[in-house]
């Protein structure tokens, strides 16, 4: 049976606080006496502290809370993978909670993370962030990274990417092709992804000189089912298009099985580009042109900004961290003769 800190405080005949102390190195209140004994507790009982135990007395860890809204996304993985290898790095641990753009959920995983003396938490929602949220963290002056989003406030950082660059790029892009009639499929419609994406959208209409219709905008909440039946429901409209831009390749999926499902050739008959580039976007039939976030690399800048908070290493970091995207051209998009 594993022995617990509370073992350790029995055998050694002193409190657990005590033996926290002592495993933390904080002398006030311990003698050199008892810092042996106890120590000498730990070396016979093979004991190795966890971070809870270190919390007691520290009330921090080396634990970093990551609360996603969705962890059945496939652009998740990397994006987890970039923030556990760079926390690995940094002798600090990860506990991962999905917060399903709900507010009572996070409220939930963020009250859990206080109570385990989470040092600091990387935060990431599709939808707008509530007031309530906002004000737990605040109230609990947790030190949070925002992913994705743009929070207002002296004390918030976030990392994200230029959005309206990016969608700029694509419409460029697909003016080249020839397509003048380009339709916009969008995530959750007041989410700071999708509004950044659609004022890109509305930024290069206006430049290239393309009238902006209303009909060719619709939103598909960043999920694939939903995504197929908004794409349905512009094919009805029955309103010409040539190209449609999705703000995520899980919606470009969704996308593809709309237009198989009209007998709808792709890209002979319409463009395609989706917004990410996750794993399976290359192996689509057919390989989907898109816009490619850096996940892992956001993992790694989020990681390493929430561990300089933690250890008040701040100077020189940014309130707004932007990271490039890279256009991945591949065959979903035609010419337009």
């Amino acid at each position: 049976m594993k022995i617990t800190i509370t073992d350790i405080a029995s055998l050694a005949g002193v409190s657990i606080t005590t033996v926290s102390r002592v495993i933390n190195n904080k002398s006030k209140g311990v003698s050199e006496t008892t810092r042996q004994k106890v120590w000498r507790v730990i070396e016979e009982n093979n004991y190795q502290p966890n971070a809870i135990a270190r919390g007691l007395v520290t009330k921090s860890s080396k634990i970093i809370g990551l609360l996603l809204p969705d962890i059945t996304n496939p652009y998740y993985p990397q994006f987890s993978k970039g923030i556990e290898d760079t926390a690995t790095r940094h002798n600090y641990n990860v506990i991962l909670c999905e917060g399903g753009n709900d507010p009572s959920k996070e409220k939930v995983h963020l009250d859990f993370m206080t109570e385990h003396y989470v040092s600091g938490v990387v935060y990431s929602n599709a939808d707008v962030i509530s007031d309530e949220t906002l004000e737990q963290m605040k109230k609990k002056e947790m030190k949070t990274v925002f992913v994705d989003s743009k929070i207002i406030d002296d004390q918030a950082i976030n990392i994200h990417v230029d959005n309206h660059k990016a969608i700029e790029e694509v419409m460029h892009y697909l003016y080249s092709r020839g397509h003048r009639k380009i339709a916009f499929l969008g995530g959750i419609k007041d989410s700071y992804s999708t509004a950044t994406r659609f004022e890109g959208y509305l930024k290069a209409l206006d430049d290239l000189f393309i009238p902006f219709d209303q009909r060719l905008v619709v939103y598909g909440d960043f999920v694939l089912e939903k995504a197929r039946v908004a794409v349905r429901q512009l094919l009805d409209k029955q309103v010409p298009f040539s190209a449609i831009i999705c703000c995520n390749d899980m919606m470009a999926v969704g996308a593809y099985e709309a237009f198989n499902e009209r007998q709808i050739k792709i890209p002979e008959q319409i463009s395609v580009v989706g917004f990410d580039d996750i794993y399976m976007s290359k192996h689509l039939t057919p390989r989907l042109t898109t816009i490619k976030q850096p996940a892992y690399e956001m993992g790694q800048k989020s990681a390493e900004t929430v561990i300089a908070m933690i250890e008040g290493r701040l100077e020189g970091i940014k309130k707004n961290i932007i990271l490039d995207t890279e256009l991945m051209i591949r065959d979903s998009v035609a010419d337009i003769q």
